[in-house]
């Protein structure tokens, strides 16, 4: 057996999260032997899989200085995100996933501090593992572009979609049951993702607010930091907020949806249009960073600088159906590249080739 530790301290967070809940229960199949690092004992989405109480806060000194200890004898210890040890541990071999270099890209968003962590832990991370992985070609781009290449290769994994979660809702009574639930407009775009900087919710709302049609209304899911949390909805005009939508219902308000909208200034691989292609959903995409690499010929493209550019996107892929047509056809055939047990299955051949070296 090969034992394999994990940090899963993030799990219940989304992006990173998604990656930890979706990829560990094919990991945790034979010749692994998994051991997760985790907030509490006793989650019910890894509750029969052997775990360690680690309640140390993530980026924090605490964390540094317990990671020695809490880490066991293993062959693999695997840190999903950045926030590597810096001390020595007990594995044999470390492998880290840094999923994109948006601390390094964009400066002006972040403090002083959170940048220097950010820079210090990441080139630890690239230079100092035995193994890294990261979504997308553009990420991988952009972490020797600001940190130097590292000794070995960098390991490029398209994350997947839960097809079987992701599938277009068609029953009456389920849409009905999600528009009373959410208070949802009977025609609306959406927005589903953290509502920080990056993310440019700034340019969709200013965008949206120059749209005349009364009828067309804009959804946004997220939390303002982290994770949607609390299932409550505020209104502004034409505007709605959603902070928590569970993942069983995402998929409902995908397939309800004129289109999805995701106009970053930056993402390392950007997972909301693949699950709303999955849906039948339209989607709108920004130019830029690694979107045009992930959705391909599926997406419309919009110059998230331009405001102008983000408001005819919306209008035009909402009133025009032979290109909302279009889009969905080519946004099923696009979501069948990515997929959790290919994805999966890159990681279990990566462990083994460490293990045997």
């Amino acid at each position: 057996m090969i034992d394999l530790c994990i940090d899963a301290r993030m799990a219940l967070c989304s992006g990173i999260g998604t990656c930890i809940r979706q990829l560990i229960p094919y990991l945790s199949q034979p010749p692994f032997r998994v051991i997760l690092l985790v907030h509490q004992k006793g989650q019910s989405w890894c509750k029969d899989i052997e775990q360690i109480d680690f309640d140390a806060k993530i980026y924090s000194i605490h964390e540094q200085r317990s990671f020695p200890l809490k880490i066991p004898h293993c062959d693999i210890f695997w840190s999903p995100h950045y926030n590597v040890p810096l001390l020595p541990i007990r594995a044999k071999k470390r492998t880290v996933t840094i999923h994109d270099a948006c601390h390094l890209a964009l400066e002006h968003n972040f403090s002083w501090l959170e940048k220097s962590y950010a820079k210090l832990m990441m080139s630890r991370a690239l230079h100092h593992s035995d193994a890294v992985v990261t979504d997308s070609l553009f990420s991988k781009n952009e972490l020797v572009k600001f940190l130097g290449s590292p000794k070995r290769e960098i390991l490029i994994n398209h994350i997947g979609v839960n097809h079987k979660q992701f599938q277009r809702v068609t029953d009456p009574s389920a849409h009905e049951y999600l528009r009373k639930t959410y208070q949802l407009p009977e025609r609306f775009v959406l927005f589903v993702g953290n509502r920080k900087p990056h993310k440019n919710l700034s340019g969709l709302l200013s965008a949206f607010s120059e749209i005349t049609d009364p009828h067309l209304k804009l959804v946004i899911v997220g939390k303002s930091k982290e994770l949607r949390h609390s299932c409550q909805i505020a209104k502004q005009k034409n505007v709605f907020f959603i902070d928590f939508v569970p993942d069983e219902d995402l998929s409902g308000l995908y397939s309800l949806a004129e289109l999805l909208i995701l106009p970053s200034f930056y993402e390392g691989f950007g997972l909301p249009p693949l699950e709303a292609m999955s849906c039948g959903c339209p989607t709108i995409v920004s130019n830029t960073a690694s979107l045009p690499e992930v959705c391909g010929n599926a997406s419309y493209f919009i110059n998230p600088e331009n405001q102008r550019d983000i408001r005819d996107g919306i209008l035009k892929v909402s009133f025009d159906q032979e290109l909302k047509s279009q889009l969905i056809s080519r946004g099923y055939e696009r979501v069948k590249l990515y997929d959790w047990a290919r994805c999966a299955q890159l990681y279990r051949s990566l462990f083994e080739r460490l293990y045997r070296t």
